[in-house]
Formats: structure tokens, C-alpha cells, sequence
């Protein structure tokens, strides 16, 4: 007898279970900075405790993740390494125009890219004579619809149904502001970054504690887009 399979998500036929378990493992440690402990990996993970095991003996193995002396485990520094081939011809371009970018405006400045539905931060420089900045950790995702990095990029594509306010708001003006999107009280002002590679795409802005002059600053980010995107022609 036939068993119906309407509704169940089935994986691609060329999908390992291990390592999509293996990386699995990865993104619940990122979403637990703190770090976790075997049986806190198999509940999150819903495995056996000797799944684990074997799944974070290879993982350390390969420098990805690292065991604390409190047992807990943590991400490894390997993947610094392996995230440092990403992009890496946009990453050194704009670098150091988004440092000229973040002591201009006395606000950390960031490079964004598109992931499927997800912005990621891709490079973040802080101000280095700001007594107080916000901090942008590398590798942080959140979806495009949010904040003004990713309403940038959505912005530079055509019109879509059912799109948000802000990001016709963002394609009018050239430019997208957002508040307190991600964090309480946060001003960010993106601008998208013509630079494609297959499917990349990505957005370059300015994270904020207060309101900045919207003016000043958008015409900082633009300069800052257009010395970018010049260096990669």
C-alpha cells in the first residue's frame, strides 16, 4: 500500500543528510553566541548525543568550531578564513572607502550583499574617532525587507507586487532610510551598490545611534558607491 506524500517537504535527490546536518550544527551556534554543550546541540539539532558527537569532532577537526574549557562549543576561527574568499575582490575594493565613509560621518559604514531573501553584512568599519558608535558584526542576515541595507538592493531591482512603501519610497529618492529596524533606535541610510556577479548584488550605507543630515550623508554614501563601483570596472 501506497503512502500519500502530498505536503511533505522532501530533500533533492543530491541532498546529504550529514552535511546538511553539519551545517545545521554551524547555524545553531551562530544563532548561540554563548555557545552550547552536547545535549543543548541535540535538543536544538532534535539528533542522538553520538550524532553529535561525530558531527562536532569533524566540524572541530576542520578548525570551524572550537571546545571552551567549560565544554561548551563555539564557532572556530576557520571560518573566518573560508568567509575571507567571499567576495573577497569587492571586500578589499571597498574596505577602505568605507573607513574614509565612517570617520566622514562619524557613523559605522557597511557593505551588504544579497543572499537569496537574506541581506548580509558583509564588511562593517567603524568611526574612529566617534566616542559612541553602533557595532555591525560581520555575518549578521536579516531579510532584504528589512532595514535600509536591504531595501536599497530591493530598490534597484524593478517594481514587484506587494512590495513595501519604503522600498518605492527608496527607488524615487535613490537612497533608503530606515529606523529602529533592527535595533531600538538605530538610523540606517543605504545606498545599492551597482556591482552583479551572477546573482550578487549588493549595498553600501551608514548605521547610526541618532538621525544623521540626511542630505550630508546621502551624498557621502553615493560618493562613496561611485568610488567603489569605479575600482571594480
Amino acid at each position: 500500500m501506497k503512502h500519500a506524500t502530498h505536503g511533505v517537504n522532501r530533500p533533492p535527490s543530491a541532498y546529504s543528510q550529514t552535511l546538511g546536518r553539519g551545517l545545521r550544527v554551524l547555524e545553531i551556534l551562530r544563532e548561540n553566541p554563548g555557545g552550547l554543550g552536547v545535549n543543548g546541540m541535540a535538543a536544538a539539532l532534535g539528533a542522538h548525543r553520538t550524532v553529535i558527537y561525530r558531527l562536532l569532532g569533524t566540524l572541530r577537526a576542520h578548525g570551524l568550531v572550537a571546545q571552551e574549557a567549560d565544554g561548551r562549543f563555539r564557532l572556530g576561527a576557520g571560518l573566518l578564513e573560508l568567509a575571507g574568499g567571499v567576495r573577497a575582490d569587492l571586500r578589499v575594493v571597498a574596505e577602505p572607502r568605507l573607513a574614509e565613509l565612517a570617520d566622514d560621518v562619524g557613523a559605522t559604514a557597511f557593505l551588504t550583499l544579497a543572499e537569496g531573501d537574506e541581506a548580509v553584512n558583509t564588511c562593517s568599519v567603524e568611526p574612529r574617532r566617534a566616542q559612541l558608535h553602533v557595532g555591525y558584526r560581520v555575518g549578521v542576515r536579516h531579510p532584504l525587507t528589512v532595514s535600509a541595507a536591504g531595501i536599497s538592493i530591493l530598490a534597484a531591482r524593478p517594481p514587484a507586487a506587494g512590495e513595501r512603501a519604503a522600498i518605492a519610497r527608496a527607488r524615487e529618492r535613490g537612497y533608503a532610510i530606515t529606523a529602529g529596524e533592527l535595533e531600538p533606535g538605530a538610523w540606517g541610510l543605504a545606498v545599492a551598490l551597482p556591482v552583479r556577479d551572477g546573482e550578487a548584488e549588493a549595498s553600501v550605507g551608514v548605521v547610526a545611534l541618532t538621525e544623521l543630515d540626511t542630505e550630508r550623508v546621502a551624498g557621502a554614501v553615493r560618493a562613496t558607491v561611485r568610488a567603489i563601483a569605479s575600482q571594480l570596472m
